[in-house]
């Protein structure tokens, strides 16, 4: 679960989406198995990428849909008619407005115990290939906004895959990264819904979720 929302993160994202103009923005979740109980071990990431004109109606929409502000797709996903509700979330993706990139890494290192390498990768491949525009589905991103992690270490980690992509050259320092609630941005309720997908589709071979986002989405497979 996500700290709360406050006013603090509201007005850093205003500071980062007034940066940006009128440039995209992509919003990023992640789904994963890591423990080694005999199970496929995984570490999927996804971005929706989200046009600036679309921003605003878009959260509007979703918070039409949602009108208690809350949402967590793993509990909805647990009934029939809360499924048939995730659909009429993810109906609101469109093309050309909104963009999926997913990355998955399809096997984790023994030592890699907790995960934590496999995120590195998946992070890095994510935020080089929406900063890039690799698919030239949308324009190149310089925002990117992530769920914040209750554990400091975890949020530090993730501005460290960040500044070694900068000094590698991946990526240019206008990229950046913010860590926010969803309370904060209701938009974030599109990745967790596309990780909900793409994580039913691969573990339990049930597509109808993932078909209605599959035409817009590109999926970079890591080994």
């Amino acid at each position: 679960m996500s700290p709360p929302a406050g006013p603090g993160q509201v007005n850093v994202l205003k500071t980062h989406y007034t940066r940006v103009g009128t440039g995209p923005v992509a919003f990023l979740d992640e789904t994963y198995h890591v423990e080694q109980d005999g199970r496929r071990r995984f570490y999927v990431m996804a971005a929706v990428v989200v046009l600036h004109e679309d921003r605003d109606p878009l959260r509007d929409e979703l918070d039409s849909l949602v009108p208690d502000g809350w949402w967590h797709t793993t509990d909805e996903l647990r009934t029939e008619e809360g499924r048939e509700h995730a659909r009429s979330l993810l109906r609101t993706f469109r093309i050309p407005d909104e963009t999926c990139v997913i990355v998955d890494k399809v096997a984790l290192d023994a030592e890699d115990e907790d995960g934590t390498q496999a995120r590195g990768a998946v992070l890095g491949r994510l935020l080089t290939a929406v900063h890039t525009a690799e698919f030239g589905s949308h324009p190149p991103v310089n925002l990117a906004v992530i769920e914040e992690q209750r554990e400091a270490r975890k949020n530090n980690f993730d501005r460290s895959v960040r500044k070694h992509l900068i000094a590698d050259k991946a990526i240019s320092e206008s990229m950046a990264l913010a860590s926010v609630s969803p309370g904060s941005e209701h938009l974030l309720w599109l990745p967790d819904l596309v990780c909900s997908a793409y994580r039913q589709k691969l573990l339990f071979r049930r597509d109808e979720l993932f078909g209605e986002i599959e035409e817009l989405t590109h999926v970079i497979q890591l080994d």
